[in-house]
Order: C-alpha cells, then structure tokens, then sequence
C-alpha cells in the first residue's frame, strides 16, 4: 500500500487499526482528522506521545493548523493545500545565510546574530504567524497569510535549529578566543627572547591551541606562522582568516562523540590534514613523524622503507582530497546525486550539516545532549548557562515536551546538570544501561532526527 493511501485510509477508517503502518506523529495526524480535532487537541496528543507539535513556520504544517481550527476534512485540506502549492514552490527557493558549498564561522555568527535580533528572532516570529493564522476566518484569508509570509516559513524547525547553532557559535568563539589569547602571549615571547627561542618552544601555545580547532580548515597558514621567528600576520589578520575559514560538521560531530564515548568517528588521517593542511607542504621530517604515527614505516626504517611510506602517505593524501570535493559537491548537485554521495558511511557529518543548514529537523534528544555537551564543555555566562529551568523553556520554544522525570533519559539530564562532575555521570548511565544489555541513550541519538517536511510531502500530499 502506498504511503498517502496508507494515511488516507487511516483517516477514512480509523478504527480498522491501519494506523499500524503510520510513523506515530502521522498517527496522530490522521486521527486528528478522523475526530475532527482542533489543532490545540491534536498538539496535547502530540505531546503525550513526546513527539513534535504542529509548527506555524512549516508551509505544510501551517495548512494543518488552519486546516485543524476549522473543522477541514483531509480531502478538503489537499484541495486547499493545493491551491497554495505555487507559493511553496517559490519560496523554497530562498538561500539564505549559508550559500554555496562551505559553511563558514562569518555565516554562522550572521545566521545566530540574526535570530537573537528581538524584531527578527524565531520565537517573536513565531509566535506572531501563530496569531496572524488564528486571525484568518475563510480560504480567502489563509492565502493571503500563506503569500505574505512565504519568506518567513522554513523547511525545518527553525527554533531548535537556532538554539543548536547558537551554542555551537558559543562553542567556537571560546576556542577562537582561546587561540588569539595564545597568539598575544607567543608576540609577546618573541619580542622578549627573539632567536633565543628553541624552533621547538616557538608559537607553543598558539599549535596547542590550534589543535583545538581541528573543526575549522584549513589551517595550514596558520601552523606555518606559529613556527616564524617573526610572523607575518597580526592577530587581528588571524581573527579575520577564522572568520572566513571553513567549518567542518565532522570535526564538531567527532568532539561531540568524544565528549560521551571516549572515541571519534573520523579518520586520523582526515584530521591530520584539516590540522596541516596539504601533505606536499609539510616539511620533510613532519612528513616521516606522520609517517610513523600512521603506522606507515618505523624510526628503525631505511631511506628506501621511508620513501615508500611516503608514497603511501601521498595516496592517502589523494584519496582524502577526493572525498573532501566530493563533499562539498554535495550541496550543489542534483537530489538523486546526493543520496549517492550519502551513502559514505559519514552519517553523523551529515547529520550535523543538515541540522546547521535546516535541512533536516533536530530531534529532541540530540539538541539536549548537544546544549549538555556544550555547558560543560566551555564556561557560559549566567543568561546562556544550561540549568533545568532554561532547558525547559528551550524546549518549550521549540515544540518538544519538558523535562519529566518519569522518563529514564529525561532523568539523566536531571542528574547531569545537578552534578559538580557531569562525565561521571554519563559513566555510571553507559554502566547501567551496558549492563542491562541497552545502548546508552546517545548512542547515535541524531538517527531518530528526520526531515518532517519530507514525511509530510511522502504521506500526505
């Protein structure tokens, strides 16, 4: 059975139990016609089954609302939806603040500085389409608010896409911060000790603090100036390359990971060059100490053993330059390439980029366990700092249920933000939960984030 005839058969005979071959929230759609609820009942039933509420700044969503309040049936809400389509189609073709291939930290500040804006924020714009929609009495009404609005509506839920990239903007800058402080105090060195400075002493702390920005490349010119008896850039000309150097979804994602299992997902060859840039510039000797920690050759190899080290490091190089294009292609090519490419086994890369892109809706539990990650990863200041009340009202913003302690992972967040040491926490949880043969509640929590938009236009359009 297709899916739309799935949905509209549930709609049409509920208590037959086709509802079995619906994903839950669809469920509950379904039911919300065939009872004819308004969209405040349909919305407490959503909660009750700790899935998302219906979202005014979604085009689709926004239709079922008004479809919802004014007692619509299924097969008048596609007419109706249809009649509206052209204005969709339209606006989905809006840009916005990340264009082209690469996600830059100068596009991230934008996009947050934007939503924080209190005439542009998400929430204020929310909850202002929420009472315009509730204003709209005939067919006449709804198209017109759909028209004025069609640059306001969104593909994901913009809320908890806002909130995911506005501590990871937070996340960011401290490690910037961190670096330029380590450049004023490297100027500082050399101004006072000059060439009586050890190669190996020199720009210390700025290649201690680089390392902790392996989520942003290249790097290279940076490494580079670290090791000068006289640099060439300011730190104002190395805040400026930040601004405009290229995030990496993979490198936030493999700290993320790190941060509760202990491992990262990415190859080390991968961050080796997002840390140094490209291998035909390193220096000879840092080419054989890499050599060495791949495993490629040993200190007790011949020249002839090191140079085929070498040649293997070369191909390796090759075959990450490859993958890197081919990521970046990704976002300007057609749909059915795309799901080609996907299929590279980088799932939470491309989870994290299409969350920061709003290409696919954060799920409830990724956005907690990432705020967590977040709050005890850097110091926060008093109006940012994740406590319960704050992680209460963050959901709420966004659509999901509160903190409930009835729900074992819901107390674990609990525990979490109460404890002096968080990560022993998280340690005994993974124990617990290892020990009743459960995977930990994190464990590749992004999976149960999708796309609503793409389900909605799969099963009911």
């Amino acid at each position: 059975m297709k899916p739309e005839k799935t949905f509209e058969q549930v709609v049409l005979d509920f208590e037959v139990g086709f509802e079995d071959f619906l994903p839950k929230r669809l469920e509950i759609l379904a039911e919300g016609f065939a009872k004819g609820w308004t969209a405040s009942q349909v919305n407490e039933r959503l909660l009750e089954n700790d899935c998302e509420t219906l979202y005014v700044r979604s085009y689709f969503e926004a239709s079922l609302i008004y479809a919802f309040n004014h007692g619509i049936d299924y097969s008048q809400w596609k007419e109706l939806f249809a009649g509206c389509q052209q204005i969709y189609d339209e606006s989905n073709q809006q840009g916005g603040v990340f264009s082209g291939g690469k996600i830059t930290l100068k596009q991230l500040e934008e996009y947050v500085f934007k939503g924080s804006d209190p005439l542009l924020q998400t929430e204020y714009l929310t909850r202002w389409m929420e009472a315009e929609l509730e204003r709209k009495d005939d067919e006449a009404g709804f198209q017109a608010f759909m028209l004025e609005n069609a640059n306001n509506f969104s593909v994901s839920r913009e809320k908890a896409r806002y909130y995911f990239c506005k501590y990871l903007y937070f996340y960011i800058r401290e490690k910037c911060e961190a670096y330029y402080r380590s450049c004023e105090i490297s100027e500082k060195l050399r101004r006072q000790y000059g060439h009586m400075l050890l190669a190996e002493e020199r720009g210390m702390q700025e290649k201690f603090a680089l390392e902790e920005l392996s989520f942003l490349k290249p790097l290279t010119r940076l490494k580079k100036e670290a090791d000068k008896v006289k640099p060439g850039m300011s730190v104002e000309e190395k805040r400026e390359y930040l601004e405009h150097a290229s995030l990496t979804p993979g490198g936030i994602f493999d700290e993320f990971n790190y941060f509760y299992f202990g491992y990262v997902s990415a190859d080390k060859i991968e961050i080796l060059f997002e840390l140094y840039g490209e291998p035909e510039e390193w220096p000879y000797q840092d080419k054989i100490r890499i050599a060495r920690s791949l495993g490629l050759c040993s200190g007790k190899s011949d020249k002839e053993a090191e140079k085929k080290a070498l040649d293997e490091l070369e191909r390796m190089a090759e075959k990450q330059r490859a993958k890197e294009e081919e990521l970046d292609l990704m976002h300007i090519r057609d749909e059915n390439l795309k799901k080609k490419i996907y299929q590279r086994g980088r799932s939470g890369e491309d989870y994290f980029r299409d969350f920061i892109l709003g290409k696919r809706d954060i799920n409830r539990s990724t956005l907690i366990s990432f705020l967590l990650f977040v709050n005890a990863r850097i110091s926060l200041d008093a109006d940012s700092k994740i406590t319960l009340p704050r992680l209460n009202r963050i959901l709420v913003n966004c659509g999901f249920p509160q903190i409930r302690p009835k729900h074992s992972f819901d107390r674990f967040v609990m525990r979490f933000l109460k404890s002096r040491d968080p990560m022993e926490v998280v340690a005994e949880e993974v124990e617990r939960q290892v020990v009743r043969g459960n995977d930990f509640y994190l464990y590749k929590v992004y999976r149960d984030a999708y796309c609503h938009q793409n389900e909605l236009i799969r099963y009911l359009v």
